[in-house]
């Protein structure tokens, strides 16, 4: 089959970990299908004029570099300039530039290579254009979601009519968990069965390494306990409760805490670490390639998710791929995923005190790090492509 991918999330130069799993699955499914990926680069013209007065001296700010069509592994990516506003990122907007900037390469694409589907990531802003393009071209969409195009956006009035739109429309819904099946069912019920597949892991990168080897690599100490966390800092992360909880952890543990990822919260987090005075304990790394994450993984003794919401988070099967113990919080997907004791532990979002006992327990516990990856392994991208491909056969007979 050949499928069109859109999508507002795949990785780039600026943005290395955005949308990994999106990329993963597309490339999984090219082994036995034909895909190409329509991935829009922010563009904002006025943010250019106003960078180019800067240089004169009245200040602004630049945006939208990035090439037209560029390759990743094998997989065309076509990436057309996408309107945004000068102040802020109004998503109820770009849903709609969304598709503007692709409709002409769209059509383009379907005469050059004629299409079966369109399979958009997220509901809004990549599942509203693709509902809308369908139309235009005759073509069957389905949509998968994610997490917060379902429990977060909807919370907006405009764009919870936008989501709406786009689930009742497309031919077939996806999502990575039952925890957001049932959101969507209850939010927007459709005509249609909502299908759950999760997110998968890269067998081939995530397996376990030995962790001495992978601390020295990186440059941490080899005698101490390592907590690691990784995503994107922002409030709904919880990484300030994860802070605090350190706090405790680290008067009972010699332990480090590392933080990967970057966000809004990032300065806001750099200060409580300081005031909390653990900050000659706590790593902030910033962002690293995905092709370093197996490495982190392997480097530490236990991987920390404290969100206060999630879909199905991809880096805690990675995470048990390696044969690593998770302890998180009990939001989304995430029961989905550690499905009992001997994979981690499963705690209440924003309980500082009970998270650092669930991290003293974890740090102090031996884990079978072999059966957790032989876990880990059961959530092959592979896998989950060919689940995909069975909906794709499927939607084939649905009428237009």
């Amino acid at each position: 089959m050949k499928i069109l991918i859109l999508t507002d999330m795949f990785p780039d130069e600026s943005e290395p970990a955005s949308g990994v799993f999106v990329y993963e699955l597309t490339k999984a499914l090219s082994h036995k299908n034909e895909a190409v990926v329509i991935h829009p680069r922010l563009w904002n013209p006025l943010g250019l004029l106003a960078s180019f007065a800067k240089k004169r001296g009245t200040g602004g700010s630049s945006d939208g570099k990035g090439k037209y069509n560029r390759p990743a592994n094998g997989i065309e990516v076509y990436r057309p300039k996408l309107f945004v506003l000068p102040k802020g990122d109004r998503l109820f907007f770009r849903a709609f530039a969304f598709v503007f900037a692709a409709l002409p390469l769209v059509k383009r694409l379907q005469r050059k290579y004629p299409f079966d589907l369109i399979h958009a990531h997220m509901a809004c802003p990549a599942g509203f254009a693709a509902v809308l393009l369908g139309m235009v071209c005759g073509t069957r969409v389905i949509i998968t979601a994610h997490g917060s195009d379902v429990h977060t956006f909807p919370q907006n009035f405009f764009l919870r009519r936008l989501v709406h739109f786009a689930l009742k429309r497309a031919h077939k819904v996806a999502t990575v968990s039952f925890a957001l099946k049932g959101l969507i069912e209850k939010m927007a019920p459709l005509q249609k069965e909502v299908s759950v597949i999760r997110n998968g892991v890269r067998e081939d990168a995530f397996f376990p390494i030995d962790k001495r080897k992978c601390r020295e690599r990186l440059g941490l100490p080899v005698s101490r306990k390592a907590i690691l966390f990784v995503g994107n800092l922002r409030p709904v992360k919880g990484v300030d409760s994860l802070l605090r909880a350190f706090v405790t952890v680290s008067k009972s543990n010699r332990a480090d805490l590392i933080i990967i990822g970057k966000g809004e919260s990032a300065p806001e987090l750099k200060v409580l670490t300081k005031a909390l005075g653990i900050e000659a304990r706590v790593y902030f790394v910033g962002p690293v390639s995905h092709d370093m994450i197996p490495l982190w993984l392997n480097a530490c003794d236990v991987l920390c998710l404290p969100s206060h919401r999630e879909g199905f988070p991809t880096i805690i099967v990675e995470a048990f791929a390696c044969g690593r113990p998770v302890v998180a919080t009990r939001v989304g997907g995430v029961p989905e995923a550690v499905i009992n004791d001997s994979l981690g532990i499963l705690i209440d979002s924003n309980q500082p005190d009970v998270l650092a006992s669930a991290l003293n327990t974890a740090l102090a516990k031996e884990w079978n790090s072999q059966a957790i990856a032989a876990y880990g392994r059961l959530f092959s991208w592979r896998a989950i492509a060919e689940e995909y491909r069975h909906l794709y056969e499927e939607m084939l007979d649905y009428p237009l």
